[in-house]
């Protein structure tokens, strides 16, 4: 996992989740550190000041010769994406549900093992509803078209943007005609539970933009009609009162950005 080309870690990676080997999290969690060091065929954990032999926790000297560990950017994102993986076993239900959040785009063939044992562990309701979408998201592109099929039409549920991208991309790569027939079925029902909201969307956008202007043409049809004369300060304000937001908002980005 800390040796060799990018494929090579990613796979021995992924045996090593699939296995559940003990000891896994914390490797992971060091090669994103970068605390992990070459030597000899060895991987050394090295730890404020203090070396150990990784997966036995065996203290040791660091040879001279002990070279980095240097992670790409695939490499990270699989080491985060297994991290998550292992956190959804964490007793807190925070770190569980942070982790289901962080998987919710890494999720791919690969994770389906590590997320059916999750799935078999997982005791909350709500949390269990997230990690069977995001198995059947797995499942959706696996070998078995039976698998495939039976995550086509669990995802048929969802109403998530990212499901329906996900089901236009499996289905441009589907070549059996039953399982492509189920992933058309399930995309146009997430399409159209998903034009509801953006009608909705639409629908609160324009009521919005048209409160604001309904204001400004009643500031100028009341001010109009009690002096008889078309008077633009009322436009003026409005003007003054949006720059006014534009400014506050810059402030507040650049100078207090936790509020």
């Amino acid at each position: 996992m800390a040796a060799g080309q990018s494929d090579e870690r990613i796979a021995a990676l992924s045996a090593a989740t699939a296995s559940a080997e003990p000891g896994l999290l914390a490797f992971v969690q060091a090669l994103l550190a970068d605390e992990v060091k070459l030597a000899g065929g060895r991987a050394y954990v090295v730890r404020e000041d203090q070396t150990s032999v990784a997966g036995s926790g065996v203290p040791a000297a660091l040879p001279d010769n002990a070279e980095d560990v240097v992670n790409n950017n695939r490499m990270r994102r699989e080491l985060e994406a297994v991290l998550a993986g292992l956190r959804l076993f964490s007793p807190e239900r925070s770190e569980r549900a942070k982790a289901l959040e962080d998987l919710k785009d890494q999720v791919d063939a690969s994770r389906a093992g590590l997320l059916e044992k999750a799935l078999a562990a997982e005791q909350d309701p709500a949390l269990r509803l997230r990690l069977e979408s995001l198995l059947a998201a797995a499942q959706v592109s696996a070998e078995d078209p039976a698998v495939r099929m039976r995550a086509a039409l669990r995802l048929s549920s969802s109403a998530d943007p990212s499901t329906r991208a996900l089901l236009r991309d499996t289905l441009g790569r589907e070549n059996d005609p039953q399982v492509k027939v189920a992933l058309e079925r399930s995309l146009a029902a997430v399409e159209g539970r998903l034009a509801w909201g953006e009608r909705l969307g639409v629908l609160f956008t324009g009521i919005s933009l048209g409160s604001i202007l309904m204001l400004a043409a009643l500031g100028l049809a009341i001010t109009y009609g009690l002096m008889g004369v078309i008077n633009m300060a009322h436009g003026e304000l409005i003007m003054i009162g949006a720059y006014a937001t534009y400014m506050v908002q810059n402030l507040f980005r650049q100078f207090l950005p936790g509020a």
